[in-house]
C-alpha cells in the first residue's frame, strides 16, 4: 500500500520538475530538432547532386532524349532540395537566434529569482536583526528608564524620609516640651507640699513644753476637783434633810 504512494509523490516531483523548464532549455530543444532536419535535407540536397553527376557523366556518354530528360529532374530535384535546406538553415538560424533570447530572458528571470531570494534573505536577516536590534534597545531604553526612575524615586524617598524626621523631631519637641512641663509641674507640687509641711514641724516642736506646762498644772486640776467636791458635799446635806419632809 505505501509503495504505490511513494510512486505517485515521485510521479509529482517529476511533474514539478517538468513543469520548471526554462525558455531556453525549450528552445535549445527546437534548436536541435531543426538542426537534426537540416543534416537530413542536407544528405538529400547531396543525393541530389549526385543524381546530377552521375545524369551529367550519362548525357555525355550518350546523349539520348531519356539522358537528357533524368538530368532536368535531376537539377529539379537538387533546386527542390537546396530550396528545403536553405529554407531549414534559417529555421536553426531563427531556432538558435530564438534560444539566444530565451538565455537572455532565462538569465534575467535567473537574475531576477536570484533577487528575490537575495532580498528575502536580507528582509529575513533584518528582520532577526529588527528583533536583535529592538531587544537591545528596549533593553538600553529599561535600563535608562530603571534609572532615571531610581534616581526620582531616590529623591522622592529623600524628600519623605527629609519630611518624616522633621515630623518626628517636632514630635519629639513637642514630647520633651511636655516632658519639661510636666517635670516642672511636678517640681511645683513638691516645692508647695515642702512649703506647707515645714511650718507642722515647728510646731510640734513648740509644743513640747506645753506639755510640760500640762503636767505641772496637774495638781492645780487635782486641787479643784478637790474644792469642787468640798463645796457639793453640802447639797447632799440638804437633800438628807428634805427626805423627812417628803415622807410627811
Amino acid at each position: 500500500m505505501k509503495k504505490p504512494a511513494m510512486k505517485k509523490s515521485a510521479k509529482k516531483v517529476a511533474a514539478k520538475k517538468t513543469l520548471k523548464t526554462t525558455a531556453a532549455q525549450k528552445a535549445a530543444v527546437k534548436v536541435t530538432a531543426v538542426q537534426t532536419k537540416l543534416a537530413t535535407q542536407a544528405k538529400k540536397l547531396t543525393a541530389t547532386r549526385v543524381k546530377i553527376s552521375d545524369a551529367k557523366t550519362k548525357l555525355t556518354a550518350k546523349a539520348t532524349p531519356a539522358a537528357r530528360r533524368a538530368l532536368a529532374a535531376a537539377r529539379k530535384a537538387f533546386k527542390v532540395a537546396n530550396a528545403k535546406f536553405q529554407s531549414m538553415q534559417n529555421d536553426v538560424k531563427a531556432a538558435k537566434s530564438s534560444l539566444r533570447l530565451a538565455q537572455i530572458s532565462d538569465s534575467v528571470s535567473a537574475a531576477e529569482a536570484a533577487a528575490k531570494e537575495a532580498l528575502a534573505a536580507t528582509e529575513a536577516r533584518m528582520q532577526k536583526k529588527v528583533s536583535a536590534d529592538l531587544a537591545a534597545a528596549v533593553k538600553k531604553f529599561e535600563e535608562r528608564w530603571t534609572k532615571a526612575r531610581s534616581a526620582q524615586d531616590a529623591k522622592k524617598l529623600k524628600a519623605a524620609a527629609k519630611k518624616l524626621a522633621a515630623k518626628v523631631k517636632a514630635t519629639q519637641k513637642k514630647a520633651e516640651a511636655k516632658v519639661k512641663a510636666e517635670g516642672a509641674k511636678a517640681a511645683a507640687k513638691d516645692k508647695k507640699s515642702v512649703v506647707k509641711k515645714a511650718p507642722a514641724k515647728k510646731a510640734v516642736a513648740k509644743k513640747a513644753p506645753a506639755k510640760k506646762a500640762v503636767a505641772k498644772k496637774a495638781p492645780a486640776k487635782k486641787a479643784s476637783a478637790k474644792k469642787a467636791v468640798a463645796k457639793k458635799a453640802p447639797a447632799k446635806k440638804a437633800a438628807a434633810k428634805k427626805t423627812p419632809e417628803a415622807k410627811s
